[in-house]
């Protein structure tokens, strides 16, 4: 199962004590309170946390989130984030997560420990106007989606299967595990094709 999370850096809104105390288990305080670019990390954790917590939901419609119970541990938290990796636990279920940074952004990729999918189709851009984010996620994946399963855009089409988005291919649900995500100017969608 896949999950993904997008975060805009220039958003300060979680910059504060409180939000720490209530999100982070202590291992991860820890972590920021020593760290030389505490708001960036707390953002990186943060995205690990949301892109596990979308792939344990899918494993278990009745997972809760709460965030502290969530842990992330990054393996190497002083570098870029280009390319770095972290692991997820949640209960028994664990998680590796990808993590990349661009300009302005973080973007998580989260699946099951261990599982490496054939082939992933990913990307972030930015968001354009005042274009709704559901929408305009949307459109991004399926304009990427397309000539990577070699189909024209109109025999896509992106629908709720519960609270979770699955990927539909010629009025089919396709065999793909997409996740979609945004958040300020930023979307992103992650997608593992068959």
């Amino acid at each position: 199962m896949l999950g993904n999370d997008v975060i805009d850096l220039a958003d300060t809104e979680a910059c504060h004590p409180r939000f720490d105390g209530r999100v982070f288990a202590a291992s991860e305080r820890a972590l920021l309170a020593t760290s030389p670019c505490r708001d960036r990390l707390r953002w990186l954790l943060w995205a690990a946390k949301e892109s596990a917590y979308k792939a344990s939901r899918k494993d278990d419609p009745r997972t809760m989130f709460s965030p502290a119970r969530f842990v992330v541990a990054l393996h190497d938290p002083a570098s870029s984030g280009s390319g770095s990796r972290a692991s997820v636990v949640h209960g028994a279920r664990r998680f590796d997560v990808e993590l990349t940074e661009g300009g302005g952004w973080v973007h998580a990729i989260a699946r099951r420990a261990g599982v490496r999918p054939p082939r992933t189709q990913a990307a972030v851009a930015a968001r354009r106007g005042s274009d709704d984010e559901s929408d305009a996620v949307r459109r991004l994946a399926i304009e990427a989606l397309a000539p990577a399963l070699g189909v024209v855009p109109e025999r896509l089409a992106i629908r709720r299967d519960g609270r979770v988005p699955a990927l539909w291919l010629d009025g089919r649900r396709a065999s793909a595990d997409l996740s979609l995500s945004h958040h300020g100017r930023f979307m992103a969608f992650a997608c593992d094709l068959p």
